[in-house]
């Protein structure tokens, strides 16, 4: 009995510290990397803004079929639909199976002419649940390292079609 009142006990108090340690993290989490460009604002808006385009430079899109319907985008385990466009920036909401709905957001601003910064971020936010606190801890290491490839894929892209 007394084995029994111990594993309980210490069970408690072993889920009350990480849900201690992980309320210290923040609820609302955003992964962000940006490269410069040299392109026109036309050009990087047709490949940024249009899902169909991202086959170009998105390696996870020349591996998976995608598959629209309606007007949202399936590929693999993620969905994605256009939340909202202007001149200089496009958002979409982007969910991806077993995790809380990431709003992406890309902006191109310019820094002199036929050169621009792209701006590509991640937002997510999470509840208090200490599994979704800790799961985003991963964000950084997993979506910055693959932001990264593929805002160089990208530039690359924009290089080619400027150098046409």
């Amino acid at each position: 009995m007394r084995l029994i009142k111990l594993i309980i006990i210490s069970l408690l108090v072993l889920g009350t510290i990480v849900t201690g340690i992980s309320a210290l993290f923040p609820s609302t989490v955003i992964v962000s990397r940006a490269m410069e460009v040299g392109a026109n604002r036309a050009q990087i808006q047709h490949y940024v803004s249009d899902l169909n385009e991202w086959k170009n430079w998105m390696s996870d899109w020349k591996e998976n079929k995608a598959q629209w319907k309606d007007s949202t985008l399936y590929i693999g385990t993620q969905t994605i639909k256009l939340a909202d466009k202007s001149d200089s920036s496009v958002s979409f909401n982007w969910v991806a199976t077993g995790q809380r709905p990431y709003l992406v957001k890309f902006e191109w601003i310019p820094l002199q002419t036929g050169i621009y910064v792209i701006h590509w971020s991640f937002e997510q936010h999470v509840k208090w649940y200490p599994w979704e606190k800790f799961q985003t801890l991963l964000n950084e290491k997993v979506l910055g390292y693959k932001m990264e490839m593929e805002l160089a894929s990208l530039r690359d892209l924009l290089l080619e079609e400027s150098n046409k």
